[in-house]
Order: C-alpha cells, then structure tokens, then sequence
C-alpha cells in the first residue's frame, strides 16, 4: 500500500463519502476508512513502483497475416540484364578489361532488346497491358513515352550510366509513368515476372529468344569483340569451376525481384553447358544482331594460332623446338590470314573459327609430321632417345615421348578425377528456393529451414573438414616449372632424334604422315567396280 501515490484521487467513497485512498497491491484504490475497493485502478507506468506485481497483456486475438509482398515490377529481360552484369564483373575481376562491360556488351545487349523488340522501340512486344493501362490514366501519352525503362537496374550502376544514350531516331527513352492499375492486375499469378508465361510460350519466327546459356554466348562475342585472352574453352572452365555466375545465377536477384512459377523454367538451369552448343549459339546471336565484322586477329593477337599454339605447347609440357613447325603448318595451310580468322557475321558464309580447337589440331599434325603416332613409329623414337639420355647425361636430352606420355597420361587422370569428384560434390540446389506459386512460398521456405538445420545438426556430428580456399584461376591448368622428379619438364629438349638435316634446313625423319587403316585392293573386280561407280555418276 502506498498512501502518497494515491493522493491524486480526489472522488469521495461511494459508502463512507471520505477522502481518504490508498493502492491495493493490484493497483487499485480502496478507501483507508471503511477499505472499499474501487473498480478503479492506477495506470502503472513503471513496474519497479509497484512490488511483487505481474503485467498482463490483453489478448487482443490473432493478428492478419500481412498480404505477401510481391516486390517490383521487372520483365524477364531484366532478369537476363542482371545475369549479364554479374557474368561482366566476374571477368572484370578475372583481368578482363573493364570497358568489355559498358562498351561492348551493353551494347550488344541494347541491340538485342531493340532487334526483339523488347525495348528500344515505339511498341514492345511485352508492354501491352501496361501501355493501355498507362493510355486509359493519361491520353496524352504517346507509344514511345509507355516504354519501359529496362536499363535501369539499380543493381548495375555501370548499366544504368549508359541507358540513357540516345535512340536511333534521336530522341532519348523517357521512364515509364506509373500506371493506378494494382501490381495484382498486371503481374501474373503464374510467374513472379510481369511476362513470365507470355515469354515462354512466345514463338515468334526470326526472334532468338533469350535463355541462360545464350548469357555465354553474348559473354563470348564481347570477348571475341575485345579480342581478350580468353577463348571459349578456359570461358567454360571459368563457369564450371565456379568463377563466372551461370548455375542457380537467380539467387544474386534483388530481394525485390520475386522469381517463381514459369520463371523457374526460364532461369533455372540443371546442366552444364558444352562448347558446341555455345559455339552454335554465338553464330546465331552474331546474325540476328546483324552485326559489322570484327576486329582482325592479326600475328600479334592471342588469338592467333602462332600464340596460341605457343601456349598450349607449354601447357602440355612439349619441347619448345615444336613451335616453329607449328608456325611453317600454320603458314603453309592459310589458316593464320586475317580474312580466314576474322569473323563477319554479315558475311553469306557466316562462321567463325574455334580458335582453341584449332592451335590443338595443329600440334597434333605437327606430332603426326614427327611420330608417325601408329603406335609402332613414336616407341622405335622413343627408344634412340632413351639410349642417347642414358649414354649422354650432360648433354642436352632428346625428347622421349614414352617418358612424355606416361608423364601426361598420370596428370590428365589426376586433374579428371578431380573433375568428377568436383561434379558429384557440386550441390545443384541454390540457397534460394523457387516454388510453383506464390501460395507454395511457405511451405517451400520452411522445408528449407528443416534442410538447413539438419545440415548443421549433421555437420556437427561429423569430424569438420577444414576448408580449401578457392584458387585464383588460370589459363594454365598445368604447372610444369616446379613439377621436380615426378612430373618433369620436357621444354628444354631436343628434337634431334626426330629431324634431320635437309639441305640448309631440318625436316622430319619420318617421311610418311597418312596412315590408312584399311589396305587397298588391287583385284580387277574392285576397279571394274570403281569404274562402273565413275559411269553412273556422270549419267546422273
């Protein structure tokens, strides 16, 4: 009881009309004459003034659950934009130059949107029911101000700079003006995106639809266009090995960009992409941008099989003699013009070449030209040199393919095994779930949650494993300089076992190079058929 917290009551006792209250340990009054307690009570600011008391909160029911946030309004295409920017940075931060991303690949992007009229233009394809909502709100508005601001990504600062570049009519893109119909109007309840199941059931002729493999393709072009020491393959390594975003690139979206339904089909990606899928696609793309022809590869570019061959000879671990053969087939087929390796999608034969595929092909003629390679020729060679090593120690050693061979076949079938047990360790699923629908989001969430905490629960049980830290990648696979006794380096050999002098000149000591794996018939009943085959063809 507290006397002086009760002295602000002033109202008189219903029974004994005193003046006279004190506070019970409930909080309410009572008349310190006849002890009538009141229905009235103290309004308790703090807790310390009244001891031993226990608050009590009012149930005031079960609160509305709040309506699911659906976050922005974005098209598929700028789901794809956001894959671009991310794969753009992550060769950035792998020593690509940075204008390949504000020069050169918005601009390919730009040029994408506007050739499949998905921006750029007076009427795009997606923006239907959203121009006619803005028309209904303001009249006045022609077709070109209810385009969309697709470029404006706040995620892409770099993006976001140059959209606002001029149109090809003159006149600059303006934002879109914001449309009185509810996002629940315009956005599909089938896909997270505005056009979503209109985007996968578009099938229109002549438009190459977008898709996460052809984010690659578009990185390729910028790379080819940059003429960047980056060729298709070690692109694909870079994406398999985890360093260039491609599979689960979804899960870096803003939190605002809600993604389920169809466009789970739309980004989702279960496999690994193969180099003549995204060789095809490259082609494609390059017609269907219509785009001038490239800059030339010239002798001095990575990209040209002399350099190219220079590399993969080190890579391989060959002597460093094998370059100038390399250089005389290159020289000798043509295939090192600039005409022959320069692409121009515009022209009727639009190709362009496998720059990697192409330097490996020359190495192995080369080693044809010197080994025969007919399993009885290489092991004869192989033999004068292990004789002359042994004879000769303080010489310069002769090149020995079965020593190279066995040397290579051991670290090849290192770096596959390390391959597949990288693919079986990979985990497909990303940490951000997808659902069919927006009603599937908290079921999907919360078996997420039930994942997650058993990982931990079993991690703990289990010894933990210390991390390995993810190496910087390389162009190289192979690093022959500090291989020591078990992987030695075969760079500085000679090839004297297989050349021999020609005049002012070396050529090789094997003077055949095809090799049929079938023998000619010579009988008069094959050439009597040959002849007869030669009539009927001139009669057709």
């Amino acid at each position: 009881m507290d006397l002086e917290e009760a002295k602000e009551f002033k109202e008189r006792c219903t029974q004994c009309a005193a003046v006279s209250w004190g506070l019970t340990d409930e909080g309410k009054y009572y008349c310190t004459s006849c002890h009538n307690v009141t229905e009235r009570s103290k309004e308790v600011i703090n807790t310390g003034a009244i001891p031993n008391t226990k608050i009590k909160t009012i149930n005031r029911g079960l609160k509305r659950k709040k309506k699911l946030e659906k976050g922005w309004d974005w098209y598929v295409c700028e789901g794809f934009q956001h894959i671009l920017c991310q794969q753009a940075e992550a060769l950035k931060a792998l020593g690509v130059g940075p204008e390949l991303k504000n020069e050169v690949l918005h601009n390919f992007w730009k040029r994408y949107l506007q050739k499949s009229k998905q921006a750029y233009c007076k009427n795009p394809v997606y923006t239907s029911r959203r121009k006619a909502a803005v028309l209904e709100d303001n009249p006045s508005h022609s077709d070109w101000d209810s385009e969309p601001e697709v470029l404006s990504d706040v995620s892409c600062p770099s993006f976001v700079e140059s959209g606002t570049e001029s149109q090809p009519d003159g006149r600059t893109q303006k934002p879109v003006p914001i449309s009185k119909a509810s996002h629940s109007e315009m956005a599909s309840v089938c896909s997270g995106s505005l056009d979503g199941v209109e985007y996968s059931l578009r099938k229109e002729k002549g438009i190459v639809k977008m898709t996460v493999p052809r984010t690659l393709a578009f990185c390729y072009l910028s790379l080819l266009w940059q003429r960047e020491t980056v060729t298709l393959s070690d692109l694909l390594r870079f994406v398999e090995e985890g360093h260039i975003p491609y599979i689960n690139a979804f899960q870096h979206f803003p939190e605002e960009m809600k993604l389920y339904g169809r466009d789970k089909g739309i980004f989702a990606i279960e496999s690994w992409p193969t180099y003549e899928d995204i060789y095809k696609t490259m082609i494609e793309i390059a017609k269907f941008l219509d785009l001038p022809r490239f800059p030339d590869i010239t002798e001095d570019c990575y990209l040209h099989p002399n350099l190219l061959c220079m590399k993969y000879l080190m890579e391989v671990n060959l002597p460093d003699e094998m370059n100038d053969l390399t250089c005389q087939v290159v020289k000798m087929t043509g295939i090192g013009d600039v005409d022959f390796l320069t692409f121009d999608p515009i022209a009727k034969m639009a190709k362009t070449v496998k720059y990697d595929a192409q330097a490996a092909a020359v190495i192995v003629v080369v080693l044809k030209l010197l080994f025969l390679l007919d399993d009885s020729a290489e092991w004869s060679l192989s033999n004068i040199a292990e004789k002359y090593n042994e004879n000769n120690k303080e010489d310069k050693p002769w090149f020995d393919f079965r020593k190279w061979y066995q040397v290579m076949k051991r670290a090849i079938d290192e770096k596959k095994q390390e391959w597949e047990e990288a693919r079986a360790k990979y985990v497909w699923k990303s940490e951000k779930p997808l659902y069919h629908s927006s009603i599937d989001r908290a079921v999907v969430y919360k078996r997420r949650e039930m994942v997650v905490d058993l990982q931990k629960q079993f991690s703990t049980l289990v010894a933990s494993t210390p991390t390995v830290e993810r190496k910087r990648p390389s162009s190289f696979q192979f690093n022959w300089a500090e291989g020591g006794a078990a992987r030695p380096c075969f760079h500085g050999h000679s090839l004297q076992a297989v050349l021999k002098k020609k005049g002012p000149s070396l050529a090789p000591a094997n003077s055949l190079y095809w090799l049929s794996t079938q023998k000619f018939c010579r009988s008069g009943q094959c050439k009597d058929f040959f002849r007869f085959h030669q009539k009927e063809e001139k009669r057709s």
